[in-house]
């Protein structure tokens, strides 16, 4: 369409809608600039937003599995020093009553040596007793087995297991021993021998699931630094890229603007063909 017309200003409109267009796209370049995402909404790309939004939720439980390993590293950490202090007070009780299997003791020597043994027995219990983890006792037998999920899903392979049970002096079989003779001496030497075992078997238990959670914490995190890196790779703005279209934009604002004040001047003409 030509010619001089007044009621419609079609360049002042074409103006107008492409300024409006312009406007719009440099919002969206500022918007994604000040948060540093490319992906904000699910407009800004469905597909990506939903993945993305996956993914973040991938991250977040690989975080809270590894602070499950963590924490469970930490409880078998309090359990094996308290089974490392009764394997030494075991070690000396045996020392004890090897020195009572010897004739050179007295029936008054023997009693000596057996009331440190006693005291020592007595000692194994009540670090059964007393030894726990965030309110939990590891060593009563209150809680024969630990479970500890490590993984993001809910399968078998997400968890670790260890059994630890009672370990107190009566589960060890050391509990009605003494040394008040040779012979009970020599029997207490086996009984111990005995709990030695048990309680080195635990141990061996709680050191192969600490270093699988070892393992498992470098695998989850290499885990978390892969999703990371792929969810970055689709959410995140290329600032080199964005900041280009940006200034484009701006480029293209201040001479759109620039084009909607001359386009409303053009009616003005108008009046100059009025007599």
């Amino acid at each position: 369409m030509s010619g001089l017309i007044i009621n419609d200003n079609i360049a002042s409109m074409n103006a107008q809608y492409n300024l409006n267009r312009t406007q719009e796209s440099l919002a969206k370049h500022i918007n994604r600039l000040s948060s540093g995402y490319r992906v904000t909404t699910p407009a800004d790309d469905p597909a990506g937003y939903a993945i993305s939004q996956r993914m973040g939720g991938q991250i977040m439980s690989y975080n809270a599995a590894i602070r499950n390993a963590n924490d469970g590293a930490h409880l078998l950490q309090t359990a094996n020093g308290a089974l490392l202090t009764d394997n030494t007070i075991l070690l000396k009780m045996r020392q004890l009553a090897i020195q009572a299997a010897n004739s050179t003791y007295s029936d008054k020597d023997l009693k000596v040596l057996n009331q440190e043994y006693q005291h020592l027995n007595s000692e194994v219990s009540r670090i059964a007793q007393v030894t726990d983890f965030n309110g939990m006792k590891l060593l009563d037998g209150s809680h024969p087995v630990f479970k500890f999920h490590v993984g993001i899903f809910t399968t078998l392979s997400d968890r670790l297991s260890v059994h630890i049970g009672k370990m107190d002096s009566s589960t060890l079989g050391i509990n009605s021993s003494n040394i008040l003779n040779r012979q009970n001496a020599k029997s207490a030497i086996e009984h111990l021998d005995v709990a030695l075992d048990r309680i080195n078997d635990v141990q061996g238990s709680i050191g192969a699931i600490q270093n699988r959670m070892e393992w498992t914490i470098r695998n989850l995190s290499t885990a978390t630094t892969n999703v990371q890196a792929s969810r970055a790779g689709i959410k995140d703005v290329n600032f080199a890229s964005e900041t280009a279209a940006f200034t484009k934009r701006q480029i293209l604002s201040q001479s759109g603007a620039a084009v909607l004040a001359q386009a409303n001047l053009i009616p003005q003409a108008a009046i100059k063909l009025l007599p």
